[in-house]
């Protein structure tokens, strides 16, 4: 294998690979990114974790075909340091990769591209053009909320819901529940939701990140399938069933109170920095007029900030983790919010104030 390509076309192939590429896999050569030539123009960059797969393709000259594998995270440090506009990447002896540009030659422990294993088929997947600012939108309003134990895949995912007009995702962690839907001109046609893991939803959004051209999207064979210009990436759609998003949300909290959205985010970071780290658990006094978020900590002390609020129910003190709705508000958009709270072990409902299908669930804790 030799090959000249672009620095800045290498530098955009590996960055996308090496966030894939598993380093903690007890096979090494997943830790690795594949380079390989196709024809006389084209050089292939690739990697897969077994479950998340991507593949570049970007023009360069091909002087000999052949391909490698190497580091994904070493070799990607490399090329963003290079100072030449041109990378030489050539294989040696025992599939090493000799890197050279400007100055500067580097020599890279490899192995060989027949040991790597196979990327998933999906040339002839059934897709669908989108804009990938609603997609990059859905996955930012509900990633925070996903689980993070992938003991329980089917809370270690986001569901996906599509009918080719509409397009929701619905995240849940068992304590808190983010649900989005927006429109989705052209968008898939789902028979039912499906459950795109953790990861695979992070390397989605990075894949799209700062796009404005349609990307292309579909399910193939038990994989989503994106598509975007000569990038595509697969994720294998995680197995269980999603616990009924709908029957999690509360439909009969009558403690409504609007306030405005910065206003409530801002208090409940000043007040959290009192909060044990391992909790972060807050007061919300609500009486009529006025909100009170309170933090007591027996190694730091306490905090209350009262604020002014549109309610005229009954007094009620509940308990609340502050992040979780701080990750909610973060994500909003709009001026105002409403909560909708029950009683004091009721979960709680908080959304735009403009009606927007964006809503968080989160659980009360005891304090």
């Amino acid at each position: 294998m030799d090959i000249r390509i672009e620095k800045s076309k290498l530098l955009r192939g590996l960055y996308l690979a090496h966030g894939i590429a598993d380093r903690k896999s007890t096979m090494p050569i997943l830790s690795n990114v594949l380079i390989r030539s196709e024809g006389v123009d084209r050089v292939s960059c690739a990697a897969t974790d077994l479950k998340v797969a991507m593949v570049v393709t970007l023009p360069a000259r091909v002087e000999q075909e052949g391909g490698v594998t190497v580091g994904a995270r070493q070799a990607f440090e490399i090329a963003k340091g290079l100072a030449g506009e041109e990378v030489h990447l050539r294989r040696t002896e025992h599939n090493w990769l000799e890197i050279q540009s400007g100055r500067a030659e580097f020599k890279v422990v490899g192995m060989s591209e027949r040991d790597y294993p196979k990327l998933p088929a999906v040339a002839d997947a059934e897709l669908s053009a989108v804009d990938p600012a609603v997609l990059s939108e859905m996955i930012g309003k509900t990633i925070f909320s996903i689980s993070q134990d992938d003991t329980r895949p089917h809370l270690a995912s986001v569901l996906f819901e599509a009918d080719g007009e509409i397009a929701r995702m619905v995240s849940t962690d068992g304590h808190r529940l983010s649900k989005f839907g927006k429109a989705l001109a052209n968008g898939p046609k789902l028979a039912s939701g499906v459950l795109i893991p953790r990861k695979g939803v992070g390397e989605i959004r990075r894949a799209i990140e700062g796009r404005e051209a349609a990307c292309d999207i579909g399910i193939h064979q038990g994989y989503f399938v994106l598509r975007a210009d000569d990038m595509t990436l697969t994720v294998k759609l995680g197995e269980g069933q999603f616990p009924p998003y709908e029957q999690v949300i509360p439909k009969e909290n009558d403690k409504i109170l609007a306030i405005e959205r910065e206003v409530l985010l801002d208090a409940l970071r000043r007040v959290s920095v009192i909060a044990s780290d391992k909790t972060w658990g807050i007061r919300l006094s609500l009486e009529k007029g006025s909100l009170a978020i309170e933090a007591d900590n027996p190694d730091l002390g306490n905090a209350r900030e009262k604020l002014d609020v549109e309610y005229k129910g009954s007094p009620l003190q509940i308990g609340f983790n502050a992040r979780y709705f701080i990750d909610l508000l973060s994500e909003m958009a709009s001026k105002n919010v409403r909560l909708e709270l029950g009683e004091d072990l009721d979960p709680a409902v908080i959304r735009p104030a403009d009606d927007s299908d964006y809503l968080g669930v989160v659980m009360p804790m005891r304090l």
